[in-house]
């Protein structure tokens, strides 16, 4: 067993990989390349610009689904 180097360097903020549940990365049989898994990239949220509040909705669920 050798002493312990990086690879490569990369950018968090950038590249994230997807490695649970199970190992995300491989050595090519050669040892020149490595692979990895690449999380893909999701677009942000929308912002909230509106919210419905619904009062007596519990009345007017009764008045739909009369209890036997």
């Amino acid at each position: 067993m050798g002493v312990t180097r990086s690879l490569f360097e990369f950018d968090a903020r950038r590249l994230s990989f997807s490695c649970i549940p199970v190992r995300c990365f491989d050595v090519a049989p050669d040892g020149q390349r490595f692979y990895v898994v690449q999380a893909p990239t999701l677009p942000p949220s929308p912002v909230v610009t509106q919210i419905n509040l619904v009062t007596n909705w519990f009345e007017e669920l009764k008045a739909k689904v009369p209890v036997k």
